[in-house]
Formats: C-alpha cells, structure tokens, sequence
C-alpha cells in the first residue's frame, strides 16, 4: 500500500481542497453569522423607532390636553370673568360695555394658546347674558349631552369626546369629531351663580400630529369608547368615530397606554412585517460582499491553479528539446514567482549554450568592424585641421595686404576676425571663463559696429564674483550673435543690446535682451516647443540651429538642470533669461565632475 504523502496529489486537487476547506466553508459559516446580525440589528432598530414613534405621539397629545387644561385654571381663577358672568345687567348697552372691559383684561382674547385650542364658550346661569362670541346663557346647554354626561360625572374637570354631526352643515364651526375640556367655575360660588366652562380642542391639529409621523404601518390612539386618533388615509375629523373594539390589541405591534386629562388613552401600532429578503435588498452591499467573497477566491483559485500547470508543462515541453539538442528559448511571459524564476534561468541556460556556438564569430566581425570606425574617425579628425589652417594663413595674407596699402581700420577688423576664428577652431577646452567668453563678445560686437557703425548700441554688466565662473565656449556669444543678425540687422531703428551677468541663491543668471524685430506669438511658441524637446538630432533640421546648439552645451554642462525662459514680442525686441547652478560654474569642482564621470566610465 502507497503512503499517504500531499506529494502524490495533483496540484490542481490540492488548489481544490485549499478552497474548500479553507475558503468556502469558513465563508458560508461567517456570511451565515453576519446575516443573522444584520437582520436582528434590523429588528431592533425597528422596534427603537416604533418606541420613538409612540413616545412622540404620547408627547404630543399629551401637551395639548394639558395644555387646554391649564389654561382652564386661568379662567377658572379669574375674579374679572367671575364678576363679569355673575352681574345683573340693566340692558344691552351695559352689558356691551362690561364685555368690551372684560375682553381688554382676560384670556379669553389670547390666540387660543397658539392653535391648540378652537372654541373657548363660559356659560352661566345668568338671564340678562347675551349669548354671542365667548359667552352663553346656561340654559342653552342644559339638553346637550355634553352638559348632562359632565353632570352624571360629578367631576370637577371632565375630558368629553363626542360626534356633533351639526358641524357638517355650519361652513367655520370645525370639525364634527370633538374634544372637549369641560370644567365648573365655582372658584368665586360664593356669588351663587353656576358657572361653567367648555373648551374644544383643535381637533385637526392633533390628527396632524399623527400623520406627520412617516412609518411604514398603522397608529390608533383609542380610549374605552373611540378610536380617536389614527394615521389611515380614511381617517378625518368629518367622519364619525369607530368604536374602540374595532381594533385588535393582539395584532398589534407595539402599544401604550398614557394618563391624559383624568382619562386613560392607548397607543396601537401595527408595523407591516419586512421579510428577510427586504433587509438584504436594503443592505445591497452585503450582497455584493457575500457575492464577492465566493466567487473571488474560486475565481483566483481557478487561475492560479491554471498558471501553475499551464507553466509546468511548457518547461517538460522544452526540456524535450534540449535533450534533441534543439536550443530554444521559452517566449511566455515567466512571471515573478518561482516558476518563473525557473523559465528565467532555463532561458538563461540555452542563451549561453548558444552563445558558445555564435557569440565567438560575432565578437571577431565586430571587433573589425570597430578598429574600421575608429580609423576613419581618425582620418576625418586630420582633414578638418586643413579647411582653418588654410583660412587663417588667407587672412593673415589679406590684412598684411592692407597694411601695406595703409587700410590700418581694414586691417584691425581682418586681424581681429583671425582671432575670432582661431578661438572658435579650438575646441582643446570646450568651458572657458565668462571673463575670456566676454573677450569674444566684446571682439565680435566690435566687428559688427565696423559693420552697422553707430546702429548697435551695446552694453553689459558682469559681477566681478562671475567673471571666473565657467560656461561652455561661445554659449553667450550665440545668443548674442541672434540678436544681432535677427533681431537689429532686419530694423532700421538703433539696436540696442544689453547683456547682464550675476549670481543670486546658488545660481548664475544671464539675461539678454535687445530691442530688435522680435517675434510673432507662433514663431515664439514653436521655439519654446524645440527648447522643451531639444535634442541632438534636431540639429539637422531646425532653424533656429545656433539657439539650439548653445540650449544643448548649456543642458549638457548643467546636467540638465537649467531654466531657460524666452519672451519676445513683434517690432518689441527679444528678452532671453538663462539660469544655471554655480556648482558647475566652479572650475575646481567642474574638473571634480569630470574625473569623477571618467572613473566611472572606466
């Protein structure tokens, strides 16, 4: 019998058995355990907003039944209204002038405690009262029911509901459902007159109180008779009551029963049941969780087993090659894993298997090829030496013609043009002095005044502590040999050139600037373009190939780290600002640099 050894199983049910029991089983237990969380948190929660509901329900007819109930005891003790129901009044216009006095110094005129209440009536047992606004005979209620159930109930203070289907039919009297605080005003009996007051609440602003309440289910507010209060859409203060018994405590969801104006009210709520499946549909980012942890890991599971195998058999494939001596290089992406590792190094294997059969004749065809560049290098090196030799020896020949014939101003320029050719033919020691590269300036501006006359006026500033910094040769001289041919050459106005050169925070700044022909906005923008790109090959197309050039020995000297800004603007002259970091300005460090580069490129 075999031993059992992970070794003999195939890598794909080894993928298979870690996703099962490490991935799908442990997830089906956690997603299991996070539902139930989330649907017991659902149903808490729920239930916490039935409770807030009700509480806010409570609250609020609470406050406008005890509000309408301590408002009743400023009346009750107001000796003012007591003197006012109780006097024997002669005639009408006695009466009138007693109400109108009473009216200016009693509750009765406030706004009916900011709309909690609607009617406010004190009736007494007074024939010379005048029944109109707040005020009524006693008699005309004693046949209502109100008036007889308040009288059966021998209480002080009585909390009355009733349906006055009347209402219907008179438009500003309210609603046919009634509330009503009814009370005695015996607080002064000792006048002997009954006195007693009715106080409707505003019925509309207590069902408001429940309809504001947004929740999915149903609200009753009930006492032992009515339901009173509830938040259907059949539900209005015209229609007559339900009787109480129409409403099933057991179904209900949730109730409370609270203690407002001496009389017991309950609270029902029957909240619509949500099914499972609604909790899920609420929380969708569980879904997508759930959905992402099973299929994520088999998906993963699936390719990583496919990479592994797919990779494995390639490399069996291969090696059959090289046991036929077919030297063939793996062309898959290997992958950084240790598989791939594996193909890098067979890759590398054959490579250098093949390179003991090829690598030796190249190395010898190449090795020619060199040794053949290096001496026409050698060869061109020799012939550029003829073209300046030959040039300065004419010129030489020419000035000592003019001085024979005493053209001495002729012969100065000739001779100082030599010396401009010779310094610009002596590549020896490509960085110079900003002290020798204003020499040169200075000896080409003299020509070019030899030339123009008083047309070209120059000036310059160098700081002392430039004047031994180092730049490439003739990088200034370029651009200002532009300003010259492009920019004054073309005008005939006075060219006016000036050249300044200082250091401030590390750097060396050159600004030119010149009052020339200048440039149009396209032509600018397409010379900022070839600076932001400049490159060697641009060279040999570009025309602008002097500004280019100089940009380049200037980026090269600066390891690249130059700021160079052009601005210029037609018949508005040319500014140029270049700024480059002293620490390549220092002869002593620029041959640190190259000693440095040379010994690493050795």
């Amino acid at each position: 019998m075999r031993k059992f050894s992970f070794n003999n199983f195939k890598i794909r049910t080894k993928m298979l058995l870690i996703y099962c029991f490490c991935v799908l089983i442990p997830i089906i237990f956690t997603d299991a355990i996070i539902l139930y969380t989330v649907n017991s948190n659902y149903k808490e929660n729920r239930m916490r907003e039935l409770t807030y509901v009700m509480e806010r329900v409570k609250a609020n007819l609470s406050d406008t039944v005890e509000s309408c109930i301590l408002f009743t005891y400023n009346l009750y003790s107001d000796e003012k209204l007591d003197e006012f129901l109780s006097k024997q009044y002669i005639n009408h216009l006695d009466y009138y002038e007693d109400y109108m006095d009473m009216q200016k110094n009693n509750s009765l005129s406030y706004n009916y405690n900011y709309g909690r209440l609607y009617k406010i009536i004190t009736y007494a047992d007074n024939e010379t009262l005048i029944n109109g606004g707040s005020i009524a005979r006693l008699e005309t209620a004693k046949d209502t029911d109100w008036y007889k159930e308040f009288i059966e109930s021998n209480q002080d203070i009585f909390l009355y509901t009733y349906y006055d289907g009347e209402k219907k039919y008179v438009p500003g009297s309210g609603t046919s459902r009634t509330i009503s605080v009814i009370r005695k005003l015996d607080y002064f009996d000792k006048r002997g007159t009954n006195k007693v007051l009715k106080v409707d609440l505003d019925y509309s602003n207590m069902l408001k109180d429940v309809l504001n309440e947004k929740l999915d289910g149903e609200i009753f507010i009930r006492n032992n008779e009515f339901i009173l209060f509830s938040n259907l859409p059949t539900a209005s203060g015209m229609r007559e009551y339900e009787l109480a018994h129409m409403v099933d405590p057991e179904k209900a969801t949730m109730s409370m029963t609270f203690q407002t104006g001496f009389e017991e009210w309950e609270i029902l709520i029957k909240a619509k049941e949500v099914p499972f499946w609604s909790v899920l549909i609420e929380n969708k980012w569980l879904i997508i969780i759930i959905l992402i942890s099973i299929f994520l890991p088999t998906i993963l599971i699936y390719f990583v087993g496919k990479s592994i195998s797919h990779r494995l058999m390639i490399i069996t494939s291969y090696m059959g090659k090289v046991e036929k001596e077919q030297f063939e290089v793996i062309e898959i992406a290997e992958g950084e894993d240790e598989i791939g590792k594996l193909i890098r190094r067979f890759n590398l294997m054959v490579l250098r298997i093949k390179e003991l059969i090829e690598v030796v004749f190249k190395g010898q065809a190449e090795k020619r090829d060199l040794e053949l560049a290096r001496k026409n290098a050698e060869l061109k090196a020799v012939q550029s030496q003829v073209n300046p030799h030959f040039l300065f020896n004419t010129l030489e020949t020419i000035r000592m013609r003019s001085l024979l014939k005493e053209e001495e101003e002729t012969a100065d320029i000739i001779g100082e043009l030599a010396v401009l050719f010779r310094k610009s033919m002596s590549w020896g020691d490509d960085y110079i002095t900003v002290e020798e590269e204003m020499s040169f300036i200075d000896n080409y501006i003299h020509i070019q005044r030899y030339r123009f006359g008083d047309k070209i006026k120059y000036y310059h500033y160098v700081m002392d502590e430039c004047k031994s910094c180092l730049v490439p040769k003739l990088s200034i001289s370029t651009f200002i040999e532009n300003a010259c041919i492009h920019g004054i050459e073309t005008t005939d106005k006075e060219g006016v050139i000036s050249l300044t050169i200082t250091k401030s925070e590390g750097y060396l700044l050159v600004e030119i600037s010149d009052n020339g022909k200048g440039m149009d906005e396209q032509r600018l923008n397409e010379l900022r373009r070839m600076i932001d790109h400049a490159d060697s090959s641009m060279l040999y197309e570009s025309r602008s190939t002097g500004v280019l050039n100089a940009y380049l020995r200037l980026s090269m000297y600066s390891d690249g780290n130059i700021l160079f800004d052009i601005d210029s603007k037609p018949e508005g002259g040319t500014d140029i600002v270049i700024r480059l970091p002293l620490a390549y300005s220092n002869k002593e460090q620029k041959l640190k640099i190259f000693d440095e580069e040379e010994r690493f490129d050795d």
